[in-house]
């Protein structure tokens, strides 16, 4: 049996499922392991080189038979997180230990490594994590002028193993709302809506942990800004707007004093605030003037600044947000970020409130990346309105489960009186599954 597992739990007389991938240097042909289903986001070049008879076995046995510590010790400087074992081939885990995903399940979605399911609880740990660190990281700033930028780089690297592991759990977390003075999880979020961004527009993994790092950052300028203006509660006077404009420049001249902000990271911040019609801020830059990064982070931020709610208006429903941006398409926003933006989210983004063509209102908990007006939604009602007991999970792509239904309409959660945050919060831990039978 195939399982995918962490390599903390990678030991001597496993079985690992690999490949060998050839490379020609100086006419020289050296051979480096290919691990099944291992991402690595190390930005140096592999170093699980294999010599000697070694290659021929691999190639041979389709993998290799783990036989020293140095062996995994080289795998983890590759920056590996996971591999694919062979339990006929080689030695099993023990008990304490589970794979990432269940081998007896069906395979996860496409360009999924785990299931939605076995990942969300993860995920919500290490985003809470990183919200903690960025928080502390933001304080030290303010008060002792300085940032540990390997704590951050750290719980980065966390992050961006959870969202190569299955996007749409960490994702599903960004419709969880919760501020503080220093908008540290405000910044999570979009660093989460970037990463799944670049990835979807081809970017190698190995790119994540430094774009995860800047993005995380590319609001620290706000700690120059006034405390009185960055927590009014109301709207910004004239003089208090042209204040808090000024904070993109302060994140901009802070990252550059720290060692290893590339230029590219540094626009991320400089530039996230400026509109492709050049109507943004602090330069008015136009097109092609933006970094793409920074374009990318300007959609993510909007989306999530629309979805929360502010003292002077109430939060926009994900439908309602998507779709300021996509009017915005070509003319504000980069049009190929907000196409691929909508695409990654879904046409129905998790936390989108549904009703169905039997008159019932779910939740969307689960995103569909193959069949996007299918997705997984929690059903909290029954067709004449009354809560059910509890949500009944149905994947609307699956006939069996689906029984027919089929989502009609996007609903607004402030006019029919429903959270949907705690809505999402109910639905995973008492949701029920049911695979075969309709209720």
């Amino acid at each position: 049996m195939k399982k995918l597992i962490s390599i903390d739990h990678l030991a001597v007389g496993m079985f690992l499922e690999a490949n060998i991938v050839k490379v020609s240097r100086d006419g020289d042909e050296q051979h480096f392991l290919a691990v099944h289903d291992a991402v690595s986001t190390a930005p140096e070049e592999p170093k699980a080189r294999l010599a000697g008879h070694l290659p021929e076995k691999v190639t041979a046995d389709g993998g290799l038979l783990l036989t020293s510590e140095n062996q995994i010790g080289a795998l983890r400087s590759i920056g590996l997180s996971m591999v694919t074992i062979s339990t006929e081939k080689g030695t099993d885990l023990p008990n304490h230990a589970r794979p990432l995903t269940d081998p007896d399940r069906q395979p996860p979605p496409l360009g999924r490594r785990v299931h939605f399911d076995e990942e969300i609880d993860k995920a919500r740990q290490v985003r809470r994590h990183t919200a903690e660190v960025l928080k502390s990281a933001l304080e030290n700033m303010a008060t002792l002028h300085s940032i540990d930028v390997e704590k951050i780089q750290s719980t980065g690297q966390a992050l961006a193993e959870s969202i190569l592991r299955n996007m749409d759990a960490m994702v599903s977390l960004t419709r969880l709302k919760e501020h503080d003075p220093y908008s540290a999880l405000h910044s999570v979020n979009v660093c989460i809506l970037v990463a799944v961004l670049v990835l979807a527009d081809g970017a190698a993994p190995s790119t994540l942990p430094a774009i995860i790092t800047a993005t995380l950052l590319h609001d620290i300028g706000k700690i120059r800004v006034p405390q009185e203006i960055l927590n009014k509660p109301g709207r910004f006077e004239p003089h208090e707007l042209q204040a808090m404009h000024q904070h993109p420049l302060y994140s901009g001249e802070m990252l550059a004093e720290i060692d290893g902000f590339t230029p590219d990271m540094i626009a991320i911040a400089t530039q996230h605030h400026e509109r492709l019609d050049g109507s943004g801020y602090p330069h008015g830059l136009k097109g092609d003037q933006i970094h793409r990064l920074a374009r990318m982070t300007a959609v993510a931020d909007i989306y999530d600044a629309l979805t929360s709610p502010r003292a002077y208006r109430p939060a926009l429903s994900l439908h309602k947000a998507l779709l300021h941006i996509y009017q915005n398409r070509g003319v504000k926003f980069d049009e190929q970020i907000v196409d691929l933006f909508t695409k990654t989210l879904g046409i129905y983004p998790v936390g989108s409130l549904v009703e169905l063509n039997t008159r019932e209102r779910g939740l969307v908990y689960e995103p569909n990346s193959e069949e996007g007006r299918r997705p997984t939604v929690g059903i909290l009602t029954r067709p004449n309105q009354k809560l059910r007991r509890a949500p009944y999970i149905v994947n609307l792509a699956a006939r069996s489960e689906a029984g027919g239904r089929e989502i009609t309409r996007v609903l607004d959660p402030q006019s029919v009186g429903m959270d949907t945050e705690k809505l999402l919060q109910v639905i995973h831990t008492n949701g029920e599954r049911t695979e075969n039978r309709m209720r």
